[in-house]
């Protein structure tokens, strides 16, 4: 009763045709539910990182490859099931898959401290529930990908995403900090608990939705796994705008993994940062994340998304030639100026991408295209990372950041040569053309 007097429902919100009240879509009961939940989650997985490695190495002194390993078994089921993931994920209702992730994820993480305490938890268990946790990841992923936009749609969605992503970026810069002041209050192994409670906080809050016809599923007619996981993957191809923000994406991420993969040496080597120094460089660089969801929305309702969508890549770029031109002392600050830009225009062209997609790609197959998306992006992430370190081993620290800084900079500048150019807003469900 309380939360049907605080909110409105998300039927009952203003339109984005007249100025929005304080809190915009916090203040329908729908969205406000879903950005608590998500939030809790977000945090959740953002101490998860931190306290997974710290349960390896200081529960099981494992090895510093075995470490490695715990990162890339979350990452693996996105890249060996992402796509039949996609498939499921637009056959069964939404609201469901994400509460069974939740809970899975709840469930999982929940058997780490269990196992701990009765001595028989080894570094290829954790390995096995640090799959199956990525697998939970996987789903909720795609179904949530997928879920937003049945909620939210036209400007709205923009906002929703903007708001979701403001949080994800918070999260990004709290979340390592809480895991390691829980690991070193109750044990790394303790702090795990806190992970599964966000988990429950996020299913609770899902469960809490009123979506009458919505959590239904799309189609009954079902041609087959691999005819499904193709109309994703050709619907992507039939236009001339996703196509061409996939490769951006993808040669984005790249190209981020691997100078994220080597800025930490690089700031203890190269520009002599004390352990403190890096971790504040890092969670001041982060803050751009933060600007750049809260901004989004405003500047695309000004110059258009699609405007703004090319805006955000090609004047954020060069600042990332701030990086290797970092040292000792006072040009420590080229380092995080330079991070902080281009968080901020990565994080809005994130932001513009999902909300496009959510509003054009039709609801049936919002799941298969997502996931064909995420595994071509996804898949550069071990492959930038790997190239990070053999540039540094090849070229040195410093030279190797300059090539990436490089390819950074040229990524999007081919977007100026494409129809984009020319759009004040990307088309929605139902355009034909240039899309």
């Amino acid at each position: 009763m309380f939360l049907k007097i605080l909110y409105k429902t998300t039927e009952e919100s203003i339109s984005t045709s007249r100025p929005r009240p304080l809190g915009g879509l916090l203040r329908t009961r729908n969205f406000a539910l879903l950005w608590i939940g998500m939030s809790a989650s977000m945090i959740g997985s953002s101490i998860t990182t931190v306290a997974l490695p710290l349960v390896a190495v200081s529960t099981l002194h494992a090895p510093a490859a075995m470490v490695a390993l715990l990162t890339a078994a979350t990452w693996l089921p996105r890249l060996l099931i992402g796509l039949p993931a996609g498939v499921w994920v637009d056959r069964w209702p939404r609201r469901r898959v994400l509460l069974t992730a939740d809970l899975a994820s709840a469930a999982v993480l929940a058997v780490i401290p269990i196992a701990a305490w009765t001595g028989v938890l080894t570094m290829a268990f954790l390995l096995v529930l640090a799959l199956l946790a990525g697998t939970a990841s996987c789903f909720f992923n795609l179904a949530f990908n997928a879920f937003l936009p049945q909620l939210l749609s036209g400007d709205d969605l923009l906002e929703g995403n903007s708001k979701l992503q403001a949080s994800a970026s918070v999260a990004l810069v709290v979340g390592p900090g809480l895991g390691g002041l829980l690991a070193a209050a109750a044990g790394p192994v303790n702090g795990i608990l806190v992970n599964c409670f966000t988990f429950l906080v996020s299913a609770a809050c899902l469960f809490g939705l009123q979506l009458g016809q919505q959590s239904r599923p799309f189609a009954s007619h079902r041609p087959g796994m691999l005819h499904e996981m193709v109309e994703g993957i050709r619907f992507i191809m039939s236009g001339r705008i996703l196509p061409v923000m996939l490769v951006v994406a993808a040669t984005t991420s790249f190209t981020v993994q691997g100078i994220t993969a080597l800025r930490v040496v690089f700031l203890v080597r190269s520009a002599e940062a004390t352990a403190e120094t890096v971790g504040l460089v890092i969670s001041v660089a982060s803050l751009g994340g933060i600007l750049g969801a809260v901004v989004v929305s405003r500047v695309s309702r000004r110059f258009g998304n699609a405007r703004t969508y090319v805006l955000a890549n090609i004047v954020a770029a060069p600042f990332v030639l701030l990086l290797p031109l970092a040292g000792h002392d006072w040009r420590l600050t080229l380092f995080a100026a330079g991070s902080f830009m281009v968080l901020t225009g990565t994080t809005m062209s994130n932001v513009i991408t999902m909300t496009f997609r959510g509003n054009f790609v039709p609801p049936h197959l919002l799941g298969r295209v997502t996931a064909a998306s995420q595994l071509f992006v996804f898949g550069t992430v071990p492959l930038g990372a790997a190239t990070g370190g053999l540039l540094a081993s090849a070229l040195g620290i410093r030279p190797a950041m300059w090539a990436l800084a490089i390819l950074f900079v040229i990524t999007p500048l081919p977007l100026l040569a494409t129809s984009i150019r020319t759009l004040r807003e990307f088309p929605k469900q139902g355009s034909t053309g240039l899309a």
